[in-house]
């Protein structure tokens, strides 16, 4: 048997097994998102479940403040973010902030990789809130945000469990960097589909985790759509673990399903690139 098969048979022996710590979804966010979600949000509400979490709102006044938020004054109280940025900002910051713990580890390897992944995650969540409001899918953005974000957890997942398997020295020496992508690729999907339904997410936001790769798209699926057409414009400017350069994007079935051109997806990609800045804070 060739190593990299065994290093694959370890991935998914370990993924069946209890020896791996499962990323942490903070609840938080969720419960924030569905009270932004009602017609009429309740600010003071917002703000106390924020407020119920000191680890969580220390960091969403970080991210308030940094170079991507902040106005001329600095926000110093959950109160004055909601007030500057808006509840559906504040929602998505709360939704970046729960989820941005997960992406660290102490193997420089895996570091690596998730600092990447968490860029392309972020950016990926941008350019699918953008498409929704853009394109009038109002309902959808708070989602697009989310579901963008979200949408492939499965690759964080395994790579925590190339993390163990480094540390337990398991094997003595890993597959290349290409085997690892591969493994990354073929797996993510109902790995990140599984570790969703454990976190007991919406639905919607499982199917999009599940499905963002199916070689068929049913046309009414909006929020898919979206997604995958910010995926793969995150492909196109090189952003992530799969870069894909000369992707054409006004050819793909998304931005056929969505109507878009070539000036429109120019635009997308101004978008995302400006968005950078907030993907790469520490």
């Amino acid at each position: 048997m060739k190593p990299s098969n065994s290093f694959l048979d370890i991935v998914q022996a370990y993924l069946k097994s209890d020896k791996v710590v499962l990323p942490v979804f903070n609840q938080t966010g969720m419960r924030v998102q569905q009270e932004v979600a009602k017609e009429d949000p309740d600010v003071r509400r917002i703000e106390k479940i924020i407020c119920s979490d000191q680890a969580l709102t220390t960091q969403v006044l970080r991210t308030a403040n940094s170079a991507f938020f902040r106005g001329l004054n600095k926000v110093n109280t959950i109160r004055e973010a909601i007030i500057r940025l808006g509840t559906n900002e504040v929602a998505n910051i709360v939704s970046l902030s729960a989820q941005q713990a997960n992406f660290r580890s102490r193997d420089p390897f895996v570091s690596g990789l998730m600092k990447k992944l968490w860029q392309h995650s972020v950016i990926c969540a941008i350019g699918a809130q953008w498409l929704a409001r853009q394109l009038k899918y109002n309902a959808l953005a708070t989602e697009a945000f989310t579901a963008g974000l979200l949408h492939d957890i499965g690759k964080l997942l395994i790579l925590k469990v190339i993390e163990v398997i480094k540390c337990s020295k398991t094997v003595s020496v890993l597959p290349s960097e290409t085997f690892v992508f591969e493994v990354l690729s073929n797996l993510h999907a109902e790995q990140g589909y599984q570790l969703s339904k454990s976190w007991h997410l919406p639905d919607a936001y499982c199917h999009v985790i599940r499905a963002h790769h199916d070689a068929e798209i049913n046309a009414g699926d909006t929020l898919l759509i979206l997604v995958r057409m910010a995926d793969k414009a995150c492909s196109k400017m090189e952003i992530g673990l799969n870069p894909y350069p000369e992707l054409s994007l006004e050819t793909t079935p998304e931005a056929n399903l969505l109507g878009l051109n070539d000036i429109f997806l120019a635009r997308l990609e101004i978008q995302m690139e400006d968005s950078l800045a907030l993907a790469s804070q520490e």
